[in-house]
């Protein structure tokens, strides 16, 4: 409490007079102030009216250092009230885009909404709290000072800025990302064979508007018959290739901060050689003969290549009495399937998903046999 006009500090050492004039200021501001020293004790006079029931935080910063020139270890703001002590929260977690990061110092910062240092804080872990708010809109700012230069450089330090509301509690997720300003490009083409090609993107990418081959040699469109965007990577499958190079063009590829690239253009290599190596299931989820706690679940199956929907063979059905079970496809086109009932199935029943053994790349080559998925639907 701020009593008789008067905050008192006690410091373990002498300060610099000078030093702490410059490092220390309160919110909300006070213009007409005046400082008395005595060895290692400050006494700060206020010598304006205060405001009725409102916190008052003082912040004193590294700048201060003592009379041998030694720092104060780390910024930090404490809470005075006068009159009734306002009780405002914002708190939340902290969510870190490189996990490596989690364990350093973030500087969080909350500022008035015309930019005044409200409580700065030095913080760690995964999460945090700002209790004694005041209540007011601000501004919370975060960032990892990695080269202790006591400001933010955007082009190596996560950051993050939110606006906070004139609620009693503010539940805010601090999420420390890195700027980025680098726009997706096409990185390289891989030739799988004459009619699969993988494009390696230089980053994640979120969305894309189209993508297009070009026979160079006879300056003709080669058709694509299906395309799977996994992050950095784009499969392709197309028309039979013979020609002697292809140029590769992607429109507005876009990552998930919103850098968008009108376009990117690659050359390279068409392939003749054909693909004669049949598709295989390389897993599922659940995994066979497991029970699943859902009477509507996603059945995951993963191919060793991508597997134009037409040609994707499978049937669900009930393992006693082999009753077929409708169902629709959720994701294809890939070689990632995604099969979900139409309707609830039957707690404790086994149930059959079998990918038919007529199930075929674009070239023709052939799963070779069926492969079954049991599972038993099972809520307790």
């Amino acid at each position: 409490e701020i009593a008789d006009q008067r905050i008192e500090l006690t410091f373990d050492k002498s300060v610099d007079k000078n030093s702490f004039l410059k490092g220390f200021y309160i919110y909300p501001p006070i213009q007409n102030k005046k400082i008395y020293y005595e060895a290692n004790v400050i006494t700060i006079r206020l010598l304006e009216a205060l405001e009725k029931d409102t916190n008052y935080y003082l912040t004193l910063t590294t700048r201060i250092k003592d009379i041998r020139g030694n720092s104060l270890d780390k910024d930090q703001t404490l809470i005075y009230r006068h009159g009734i002590l306002q009780k405002n929260r914002v708190s939340g977690n902290i969510l870190y885009e490189n996990p490596a990061d989690n364990g350093l110092l973030v500087r969080l910062n909350l500022l008035s909404t015309d930019s005044l240092s409200v409580i700065t804080r030095e913080l760690s872990g995964k999460s945090y709290a700002l209790d004694g708010l005041n209540s007011a809109a601000y501004l919370l700012k975060a960032y990892i000072d990695k080269d202790l230069n006591g400001r933010y450089d955007d082009s190596k330090e996560p950051y993050y800025e939110s606006a906070v509301g004139n609620q009693a509690v503010n539940n805010i997720e601090i999420n420390l990302a890195y700027a980025d300003t680098v726009k997706p490009v096409i990185q390289s083409v891989r030739a799988i064979s004459n009619r699969e090609y993988e494009l390696k993107m230089n980053k994640p990418i979120a969305t894309f508007g189209s993508i297009s081959i070009t026979d160079i040699t006879h300056n003709q469109p080669i058709s694509i018959a299906a395309i799977n965007q996994e992050g950095d990577k784009i499969n392709l499958l197309t028309a039979v290739t013979d020609s002697a190079s292809l140029r590769f063009r992607i429109i507005r590829p876009r990552d998930a901060k919103g850098n968008e690239n009108p376009s990117s253009t690659m050359l390279s290599p068409a392939s003749i050689r054909p693909d004669i190596i049949p598709p295989a299931i390389i897993s599922t989820k659940p995994r066979n003969g497991a029970s699943i706690p859902d009477l509507l679940p996603v059945l995951d199956i993963y191919i060793t290549e991508v597997i134009p929907t037409n040609l994707f063979k499978a049937s669900l059905r009930e393992a006693d009495s082999a009753t077929d079970i409708s169902f629709r496809i959720i994701k294809s086109n890939s070689n990632h399937y995604q099969i979900k009932p139409e309707k609830p199935l039957t707690n404790y029943k086994s149930y059959v998903l079998t990918i038919g053994d007529e199930t075929s790349d674009l070239s023709g080559n052939k799963l070779g046999k069926d492969y079954k998925l049991v599972f038993l639907p099972l809520l307790r």
